[in-house]
């Protein structure tokens, strides 16, 4: 049953796929910077109309809108992604060597979101309208309201410059994740940690509370084999969800960290106009998006199985 849940949720996850790719190809398309022109003056001195039209015929980019885009979807349904022309290196070689960078960067930033979250929003609902809880909210709105880059340089100016426990520009080791996972976890932490406390509340004021409660049941039992259970969907959700969000914003993280990610690639393409690399960088991360949003599916079925019925009653 879980299959057959998932295989219904393909069609409208690929209709996704497809269209953030029109998107991103035809709103490239609209910008006044020619590609062609903006590669032949970084590769050629003084270039001529005539030459700046000869790389622009070479490119494709003589041809009519729709039919780039197709020519760029067929061929990267095989894997070719084209040439970057930045790097004159294979798209698809560039993503490969700076994924694994941002894929660390996304896992240990979603190792601190679930640290923080899960322990801090059941401390918080158990102690509603207690000093702690007042403090928790207080911090949650600050985290909403700091920008990941603001955050990173007064990370930096904390720890790496008033106390210079860890060096400005690190890489290869544990330390070097700690700082730029932190700029980008903290804020999206306490996104996550004001909705899992008001879902955790939502469902401690429910009938199967009251039921557990009049049967015996200690408080810490009912949080954690019932409430717990219940409260999860929503927020592995959101945490799906914001996998893809963390991808696409790791770029400022790691230009403050100097961290040569996909997300700094994909900024140095777009200032560049490299056609080619910014339309494969976005296919690749609306891909890890809809792996992310089917991967959630899959654990929420899992955790309740009645999701896949349409039900909703709380075991």
């Amino acid at each position: 049953m879980m299959a057959i849940a998932l295989l219904k949720r393909i069609p409208s996850l690929l209709i996704v796929l497809f269209g953030v790719t029109v998107l991103t190809f035809f709103m490239s398309a609209l910008s006044t910077v020619d590609p062609a022109e903006a590669f032949a003056r970084r590769t050629l001195l003084n270039p001529t109309p005539v030459q700046i039209a000869d790389i622009r015929q070479g490119m494709g980019l003589d041809q009519p809108v729709y039919q780039q885009y197709l020519n760029w979807l067929v061929h990267s349904l095989t894997g070719d992604l084209g040439e970057s022309l930045l790097t004159r290196n294979a798209v698809s070689s560039d993503i490969a060597d700076k994924l694994p960078m941002t894929l660390s960067l996304v896992a240990a930033s979603m190792f601190w979101v679930i640290l923080l979250t899960i322990p801090v929003s059941i401390f918080g609902a158990l102690r509603k309208n207690s000093f702690w809880d007042h403090l928790i909210s207080g911090f949650t709105i600050l985290g909403i309201s700091l920008p990941s880059f603001w955050l990173g340089f007064l990370l930096l100016l904390i720890f790496a410059v008033t106390f210079p426990i860890f060096s400005v520009v690190e890489s290869g080791s544990i330390r070097s994740f700690i700082l730029p996972s932190l700029s980008l976890a903290l804020p999206i932490a306490a996104s996550t940690i004001r909705l899992f406390r008001a879902t955790l509340l939502s469902n401690l004021n429910k009938d199967y509370v009251l039921y557990a409660k009049a049967r015996g049941l200690s408080m810490r039992t009912i949080m954690w084999k019932h409430v717990l259970k219940n409260s999860l969907p929503p927020l592995i959700t959101l945490f799906s969800q914001y996998l893809g969000y963390m991808v696409v914003g790791s770029a400022v993280v790691e230009s403050i960290f100097s961290w040569q990610g996909i997300g700094t690639h994909l900024v140095n393409a777009i200032i560049a106009r490299d056609l080619p690399t910014v339309n494969g960088c976005v296919l690749v991360i609306a891909v890890i998006f809809v792996i992310s949003n089917i991967f959630a599916d899959m654990f929420n079925l899992a955790l309740n199985p009645r999701l896949k019925f349409g039900g909703n009653t709380p075991a």
